[in-house]
């Protein structure tokens, strides 16, 4: 699948390694592109990329030789940036077999040699795409970012990270909130599996955060 770049507007995004150039991806914040709401900057987006980047600076963030999954990758914006901070890792983005094109001219826009982009979608429960790579190894860092904006896509994400999650795998879910009795129901039904925690503003970029934007980081019970 090809990539017209035509309907689409770029973005950037400051990060603090004293050496980087702003991370910069095209968007189609208009809709004119009909590739759904993926193909958008997310407000959570945002502040989950500045809260990883927070933690890079602070030095509470090293993900040397580590792997990296985003699931719902949209522009790319959130593991772009962390490929950008933590050069040394490594960090698959992916979506929807329709938004690959779109990661994939991202990547190439920041020249991130330790980024890809592949199709994966959490809907989809056939097993075929969570084996292969995921089969035996498991990634380091699951993130996830306003993943969770329509109820049909919460019992089919908290599969998904059920299965590719090891015990060992750190998991970082973002969103803004929306309906927040539906979010709850969320959260309840991935608690069944992880243990997890809210992020505090403490914690996270001094100034790239929100009330309406929750941050939860959590990993898999043990025998689950």
């Amino acid at each position: 699948m090809t990539f017209n770049s035509d309907n689409y507007i770029e973005y950037e995004l400051e990060i603090s390694r004293a050496e980087a150039s702003p991370v910069r991806v095209l968007q189609d914040a208009t809709g004119a592109a009909r590739c759904g709401v993926g193909s958008t900057v997310w407000d959570a987006g945002l502040v989950m990329a500045k809260y990883l980047d927070h933690q890079a600076q602070s030095g509470e963030l090293d993900l040397t030789g580590k792997t990296v999954l985003e699931l719902g990758a949209g522009t790319g914006i959130v593991g772009i940036s962390l490929a950008r901070l933590q050069p040394k890792c490594t960090v698959i983005l992916t979506d929807k077999a329709e938004l690959v094109p779109l990661l994939k001219h991202n990547v190439g826009m920041n020249t991130c040699e330790n980024a890809i982009a592949e199709a994966l979608d959490w809907c989809d429960s056939g097993e075929q795409q969570l084996s292969g790579r995921w089969s035996e190894a498991r990634p380091d860092v699951i993130l996830v970012s306003d993943g969770i904006w329509a109820s049909e896509l919460h019992k089919p994400l908290a599969d998904t990270l059920s299965r590719l999650a090891g015990e060992h795998t750190r998991v970082v879910i973002g969103y803004e909130t929306r309906k927040f009795d539906e979010e709850a129901k969320f959260v309840a039904l991935w608690s069944q599996a992880f243990r997890f925690r809210d992020i505090k503003p403490g914690e996270q970029h001094p100034v790239m955060q929100s009330e309406d934007i929750y941050l939860f980081e959590g990993t898999k019970k043990i025998g689950r």
